[in-house]
C-alpha cells in the first residue's frame, strides 16, 4: 500500500486497524451486540444471537463457523475448491455447504479488478500475499467473499527461518465468506496454481528431500473457550514449516513459531507490520496414512513451556505438484488444530524442495 500522501495514509491504516486480516471476522457484528445505557440505568445486554454454524460442527471440517454473539467458533466441513484459469489474476471460489447453510453455497469469481490490497486483507501473520474481495467494499464489512493466494508471496517480516518460496506449480491460502453481522466463516484451500502449465501430482524419488515454506491461516477462541481462551476473536498467523520426505512419502514435518497479525506501525514508510508469537509448542506432522497422490496424519505438539495441539482433532493432508522433469518439487496441504489454550484454527501451507 503506497498512497500518494501522508493523510490518504494514515486514513488508511486508521481503517485497517479496524477491518484487516487480524481480525476480518465478527467486527461489525461484535460492534453491535454491545448493550445500551442511560443514565440512571443499567447496561442491558441482549441475549447472543443464535448462529446455524454452532450447531453445525464437524470434527473433520477444515473451515471454521465464527459466530458474533458468543465470540466462539466451531469446526464446519465446508467443500471449497479454488479453479485457477487464464489469464493470470483469474480465480474462481466454489463453496458447498452443510445443509442448513446452503443458501450460502454458490461461486464467486475474482480478477485482478476484485484486488483488496488497500486493505491490506493480503497480510496474514506477517506473511503478504494477494487478496481479492467482491464485493470491495470501503471498510471490509460485511457482506462479502474474499480469497488469499501466498504462491508468490513476499515480506516474512519476523524470525525468518528461510526466505519465503516462490512457488511455480501451487497456490494456497484462505477464503472467507461474511454473509451479515451474525457470522462468517473462513476456510483454507491448496491446488495447481499453474494455469497454462501441466501440473501433475506424482511422488517423488530420493531419499531425506527437504521442503521449506510457509503455513497462513486463522485462529480464534473454540466453542467451549469462554472466559479461558487466550484470543477473544479471530486472528490470522503465519508460521515457517519444514517436511521431511523419503521415497515419496512424508515422513516427518514440524511448524514452527507462530506469529499473529497485531496492528501497524506507521511512523515508518510504508508502515511497519508489527506481529506477536502465539503461545503453542512448535508443531510436528506426524503422519499415519496415504492415497494414491496424498498423504494424511495428525499432529503433536513437539515439547516446551507453550500450549499444547489436542492430537485427536489435529490433522493434516499433504499432496505433491510439479511438472515432467520437476516432479514432486512442491509440496502443499491443509491443517487444522485444536489448543489447550481454548483455540482452533485452519490453515494451509506450501512448500518448496531445497536440494
Amino acid at each position: 500500500m503506497n498512497p500518494n500522501d501522508g493523510e490518504a495514509r494514515h486514513l488508511t491504516i486508521r481503517r485497517v486497524a479496524r477491518s484487516a486480516a487480524a481480525a476480518m471476522l465478527m467486527v461489525a457484528g461484535l460492534a453491535a451486540c454491545g448493550g445500551g445505557s442511560s443514565v440512571g440505568t443499567s447496561p442491558i445486554t441482549p441475549a447472543p444471537i443464535a448462529c446455524a454454524s454452532s450447531t453445525l460442527s464437524s470434527a473433520d471440517g477444515y473451515a471454521i463457523g465464527a459466530c458474533a454473539s458468543t465470540k466462539t467458533g466451531v469446526f464446519l466441513d465446508v467443500t471449497g475448491s479454488v479453479a485457477i484459469p487464464a489469464p493470470v489474476d483469474s480465480y474462481i471460489l466454489t463453496l458447498l455447504f452443510p445443509t442448513t447453510l446452503q443458501a450460502y453455497d454458490g461461486s464467486t469469481a475474482f480478477t485482478s479488478a476484485n484486488l483488496a490490497s488497500i486493505y491490506l486483507r493480503d497480510v496474514l501473520g506477517a506473511l503478504q500475499g494477494s487478496a481479492y474481495e467482491d464485493p470491495l467494499t470501503s471498510a471490509g464489512l460485511p457482506p462479502y467473499t474474499a480469497l488469499t493466494d501466498f504462491h508468490n508471496p513476499c515480506c516474512y517480516h519476523a524470525n525468518a527461518l528461510w526466505p519465503a518460496p516462490q512457488l511455480q506449480y501451487v497456490g494456497y491460502g484462505t477464503w472467507e465468506k461474511a454473509p451479515g453481522s451474525a457470522e462468517g466463516f473462513v476456510g483454507v484451500w491448496y491446488g495447481s496454481g499453474a494455469s497454462t502449465t501441466t501440473v501433475v501430482n506424482l511422488r517423488p524419488g530420493g531419499t531425506n528431500r527437504v521442503y521449506r515454506g510457509y503455513a497462513v491461516g486463522m485462529i480464534g477462541p473454540d466453542e467451549n473457550a469462554g472466559a479461558a481462551s487466550y484470543l477473544d476473536s479471530m486472528r490470522s498467523f503465519s508460521a515457517p514449516v519444514e517436511i521431511v520426505v523419503n521415497s515419496g512419502y512424508v515422513v516427518s514435518g514440524t511448524i514452527g513459531t507462530m506469529l499473529m497479525f497485531e496492528r501497524y506501525d506507521t511512523s515508518t514508510s510504508p508502515p511497519k507490520v508489527l506481529t506477536s508469537t502465539l503461545p503453542l509448542d512448535p508443531v510436528n506432522f506426524v503422519p499415519n496414512g496415504s492415497t494414491i497422490d496424498t498423504d494424511s496424519g495428525s499432529l503433536a505438539s513437539a515439547g516446551g513451556t507453550g500450549a499444547s495441539v489436542d492430537t485427536t482433532s489435529s490433522n493434516f493432508e499433504a499432496k505433491f505438484f510439479g511438472i515432467s522433469g520437476s516432479i514432486g518439487d512442491e509440496l502443499a496441504g491443509r491443517l487444522r488444530f485444536r489448543t489447550s489454550n481454548g483455540l482452533i484454527a485452519v490453515g494451509s501451507f506450501g512448500t518448496q524442495w531445497v536440494p
